[in-house]
């Protein structure tokens, strides 16, 4: 029964947040549009005009008036000046239609049909300066202080209606603001609105269910450790510490594969303690357990690359994948394995090489390839090992060749 009142408390919530995001996602987008119809109407009805604007008296002074000049002083042909000015009045009007074209307000009007009026009389005149141009008679001359005048009138005209398109700017950027400042309250008060609910909600909610969190916690904690506990052993040998047999398949397969993939060298030995069984005769199995710890400190003191994997298989016998080292490295730390279990001068009467405990190693190490089996290896090193003891023990027998 609580579990189902907290399940609908819990209901309740996501309802109330969802509702609230809806509400506030909903004034959000209607102010982001109302803003996007203000920046469009900003920038496509203010920046754009200006622009245009000041293109058209750009074109009067540089295109038209700067043909004119040139030709008046011979600088420009007469079918060339005639052409520029042709040209210019073509992209004036093309310039002048594309302002006229956007928003106008009313008040706006009487400055428009006056600004056209002049382009109008303005256009007419450089006509005619272009007839006069064409004329090969020039019956009467052309005066550059007439031009000059109707530039300045044009030029003042065109500066008024720029004027008042910045001061229309200035307004709609102010009243952008102003919608921006209002949607911004508008948007925090939700917000702050719908917080409180969902906070005072939550806060109900969850500190009733903090109690039951902790004891989870608490109980996946301990968990935890046990998982963690119960993995390590089981790929731990209890008695000496060392990975056991059943982690030892799975690093060997990996670590086999991993070689065939990169072409590397993979090293694998076997080692057995020399006459094990006549020093647990002689010293009882309680002191063959320490004698067996002891040649696990060895290993694990003398393997300590990140790709040294020392292994107790079973009983007296211990194995050691190397990886990322060459065959000569490898043998030389076999080498030395066996002398630090021959330097630890634990007596062995038993034994009929020593008076103290030793090893035979027998390892070996090859490229694999893909026609290889995984099982040849540990035949090989078998086979190795089987040799070192046949030949006297207390040494290192190694190969590169199965």
């Amino acid at each position: 029964m609580k579990s189902l009142k907290l399940k609908t408390k819990l209901l309740y919530l996501l309802l109330l947040v969802g509702f609230g995001l809806v509400v506030v996602g909903l004034i959000g987008y209607i102010n982001i549009q109302n803003i996007k119809r203000n920046m469009d109407t900003l920038y496509f009805g203010s920046l754009l005009p200006l622009s245009e604007l000041n293109s058209i008296s750009s074109i009067y002074h540089n295109d038209l008036a700067s043909s004119v000049y040139q030709w008046s002083n011979q600088l420009l042909s007469d079918e060339q000046a005639s052409q520029n000015i042709v040209q210019g009045l073509d992209r004036i009007n093309t310039l002048w239609g594309s302002y006229i074209s956007h928003h106008k307000r009313p008040e706006e009007m009487a400055y428009v049909k006056y600004t056209e009026g002049q382009i109008q009389n303005i256009g007419n005149y450089f006509i005619q300066v272009r007839s006069l141009i064409n004329d090969p008679d020039r019956s009467h001359p052309l005066s550059l202080m007439s031009m000059d005048d109707n530039l300045q009138s044009i030029h003042t005209t065109l500066q008024q209606l720029i004027t008042y398109e910045n001061a229309v700017a200035k307004y709609e950027h102010s009243m952008l603001l102003t919608q921006y400042e209002n949607a911004l309250i508008q948007l925090v008060f939700f917000l702050g609105v719908i917080l409180a609910l969902v906070m005072g909600l939550a806060w109900t909610i969850f500190a009733r269910i903090e109690v039951q969190q902790q004891q989870l916690i608490a109980s996946s904690e301990t968990l935890k450790h046990l998982n963690l506990k119960l993995e390590q052993a089981s790929y731990t040998d209890s008695l000496t510490g060392m990975f056991n047999r059943r982690y030892f398949n799975i690093v060997y397969e990996r670590e086999f594969k991993r070689a065939l993939r990169s072409n590397n060298p993979f090293v694998f030995m076997m080692l057995d303690i020399d006459y094990f069984k006549q020093y647990n005769d002689t010293y009882g199995h309680l002191q063959g357990d320490v004698a067996l710890q002891a040649v696990a400190k060895v290993l694990k003191t003398t393997l300590q690359r990140p790709g040294d994997y020392p292994f107790r298989l079973g009983g007296e016998e211990f194995g050691i994948i190397l990886t990322d080292i060459d065959c000569n490295n490898a043998r030389s730390m076999g080498e030395k394995v066996r002398e630090g279990i021959e330097n630890l001068k634990i007596e062995h009467k038993g034994s009929k090489i020593l008076p103290t405990l030793s090893i035979s190693i027998g390892g070996i190490c090859i490229t694999p390839t893909v026609d290889m089996s995984e099982d040849a290896l540990i035949h090989a090193a078998d086979t190795n090992l089987y040799a070192a003891k046949e030949r006297g023990r207390n040494q290192v027998m190694f190969s590169n060749k199965l």
